[in-house]
């Protein structure tokens, strides 16, 4: 069952990346009652689009794509909790936190699941390897487990939790994308160029005034197909209605954190079919 999971998602980004970008930003951006299964498919669909940017193959993808969405198998229970409250962990709960890749791993191993690189991604998916160490010289099964850590750190900083509110895209990936020095490394980088500079669900500011919802990436990275929400005088709109961000009256000026816009935007409001 989960195998055919994993490649209906692949084949879900290949078809039409930006509907499944936008339904999974736009979901990330309310706190919900399945967190870790909705975090799962938001982390799939983003290391797949990774994947593909960095040329891995079609039977690493799928095993990466695997282990992505049973990485926190252990701990599912666990994370729906936690997405409630505010309160640092307990000592047992931050033992669970501590252990859950190895117990994931063991889990799934214990239901018949055989594929070696899918059980190793899990396994070390939150081990750093040698800070020295590049992505070139990481072996397989390492790449692909640097990716998983690495979008699993940039979806949830974007996730709201019911005590605060999810990041914009653009923070998430400073915070999680970013190095030392300000420059992305490779994964960094991939993330980045993956999703574009303001992806499909999150909210931009234009030059006009308005706030507008991305509904697909552009052509250039800062300029992203949008539909305005709210007008200059900040009243709604009665439509949402399509702007060409790269007129200058209509360009990006900024980002709009979700928790300023009255959301979420049903994808059929703004011309993004709900179903993939």
């Amino acid at each position: 069952m989960i195998d055919g999971i994993g490649r209906r998602i692949r084949s879900l980004v290949e078809r039409d990346a930006d509907t499944a970008l936008y339904l999974q930003v736009q979901g990330a951006q309310r706190a919900q009652d399945h967190y870790s299964s909705q975090h799962a498919l938001f982390c799939a669909v983003v290391v797949d689009l990774c994947l593909q940017h960095l040329n891995v193959d079609e039977a690493e993808r799928q095993s990466a794509s695997l282990a992505t969405l049973t990485m926190n198998v252990s701990m599912m229970e666990l994370q729906n909790e936690l997405i409630h409250r505010e309160r640092t962990p307990t000592l047992d709960q931050r033992r669970v936190i501590d252990g859950h890749a190895q117990a994931s791993a063991q889990l799934l191993r214990q239901v018949g699941v055989q594929d070696p690189i899918w059980l190793e991604v899990v396994e070390l998916h939150h081990a750093d390897p040698p800070p020295e160490t590049g992505y070139a010289a990481l072996s397989p099964t390492q790449r692909l487990a640097s990716v998983v850590r690495r979008v699993d750190v940039f979806t949830a900083k974007m996730s709201s939790r019911r005590f605060r509110a999810g990041m914009p895209a653009t923070l998430a990936a400073r915070a999680a994308c970013l190095g030392p020095d300000g420059r992305p490394d490779v994964v960094g980088a991939a993330v980045i160029k993956s999703l574009g500079m303001y992806p499909p669900g999150s909210y931009v500011k234009l030059a006009s005034g308005e706030v507008a919802v991305v509904t697909r990436r552009g052509i250039k990275a800062n300029e992203p197909v949008v539909a305005s929400l709210v007008g200059r005088d900040g009243r709604p709109l009665a439509a949402a209605t399509p702007r060409d961000t790269a007129e200058r009256s209509h360009a990006v000026t900024g980002i709009v954190r979700p928790a300023e816009v009255r959301g979420p935007v049903p994808p059929v409001r703004v011309g993004v079919s709900d179903r993939l």
